[in-house]
């Protein structure tokens, strides 16, 4: 290792019942929030604005699953109403990188649309703070400079990136992840997962962002299978939650690798949620990568507690099998073609050339014909 970096400006703090303490966290004099129907519907806004009063200028519920570029350019002056100088971000990934896009277009003509397709470039006159409060625990968006943008034009998966897009404040209060459904929690909790072995196996690894993956890794491996037996462990909700943000710095230094670029696809042609796509063949890319290890996923392994990389891929297909993950995928894809069909489309070049292990078509048919074969036996 000849050399590395780390770099985080994000203040971040978990505290039950954040939410209620807007008022006192955030310091600025118009704030909109940003978040989704159901976010209002089930009283979030509320709350958000007994605590902010009239700081609170705007509530914009404007985001919606895997949000889409024309979608989030159309609401351009939604996001400048009442001239907010920061944003609340409260949601899951898809809104805090709402927020994210939502900040650079109030700070620039240029739309994403004209930036992604055309080839534009983002000059922003002014940076726009953000809030993130996660509602989820698997994206690590709250602490990550980027944000990932569909394209449903073009069906596939874009993304924006730079030191603007990092929020300022973290705020984890993981009272508001209580009541998130299995399917859900599992799915989100699988991202983290990935991304703490995404990070692990980067070309870009160092031992700042290894650390955090082993103790992120460390939390989920223990508290997710915990929250599918119990989803109101509110023990486990704050060990995931922390899991999360841990990732999520990890892969801000190192970015995401092979097991990313295979969910690509999956998510935008077959509406496989984010996390399970990235996570249903996690054992399957961690075997492939131990044919080039360098030494890391030896070391991955005992320092979770497993003899060898062979004992944490057991662990990840046991995580895949008590969580009902490969359930939910089974349902999701029915037959394993679906999956299998779409492999020429999943070497995303920043993501695959990231990977430990350099990979090709058919090493990914590999891959993918292992997934199958461990599915059918379920």
């Amino acid at each position: 290792m000849e050399g590395w970096t780390f770099h985080s400006p994000v203040r971040i703090m978990m505290r039950d019942g954040a939410l209620d303490a807007l008022g006192e966290l955030v310091p600025y004099e118009r704030v909109a929030l940003i978040t989704t129907p159901g976010f209002v519907r089930r009283g979030a806004a509320a709350r958000a604005e007994r605590s902010l009063g009239g700081r609170l200028v705007s509530v914009l519920d404007v985001v919606s699953p895997n949000p889409d570029m024309d979608d989030i350019d159309g609401h351009r002056e939604l996001f400048r109403q009442g001239d907010p100088q920061a944003l609340i971000a409260l949601g899951g990934g898809s809104a805090i990188d709402t927020a994210k896009a939502a900040a650079r277009l109030m700070s620039t003509e240029v739309t994403l649309s004209e930036n992604l397709r055309g080839g534009r470039e983002f000059r922003c006159a002014r940076r726009i703070p953000i809030i993130a409060i996660p509602t989820t625990s698997g994206t690590g968006s709250e602490v990550t400079p980027f944000a990932t943008i569909w394209d449903r034009k073009a069906r596939r998966k874009r993304s924006i990136e730079g030191a603007d897009l990092l929020p300022e404040t973290a705020l984890l209060d993981p009272t508001l992840t209580l009541g998130l459904p299995k399917d859900a929690t599992v799915s989100t909790g699988l991202d983290a997962v990935s991304h703490s072995l995404e990070s692990a196996w980067s070309r870009r690894a160092g031992p700042m962002s290894t650390a955090l993956a082993v103790g992120s890794l460390r939390l989920s491996l223990d508290s997710l299978p915990r929250l599918a037996r119990d989803l109101d462990d509110l023990d486990a909700r704050r060990s995931m939650m922390t899991a999360s943000t841990m990732a999520g710095l990890a892969i801000a230094q190192t970015r995401t690798a092979l097991a990313h670029s295979i969910s690509y696809p999956l998510t935008a042609e077959l509406d496989v949620p984010h996390g399970l796509a990235c996570g249903f063949a996690l054992p399957e890319v961690l075997e492939f990568n131990a044919g080039s290890d360098d030494g890391r996923l030896e070391r991955l392994s005992r320092e979770l507690g497993y003899p060898s990389v062979e004992g944490l891929k057991e662990a990840l297909e046991h995580l895949l099998d008590v969580t009902g993950a490969d359930r939910m995928m089974r349902e999701l894809v029915g037959d394993p073609r679906e999956v299998l069909n779409r492999r020429d489309r999943m070497m995303d070049g920043s993501r695959a050339s990231n990977n430990l292990r350099p990979a090709s078509a058919s090493d990914l048919e590999g891959i993918l014909s292992a997934w199958a074969r461990r599915s059918a036996r379920e």
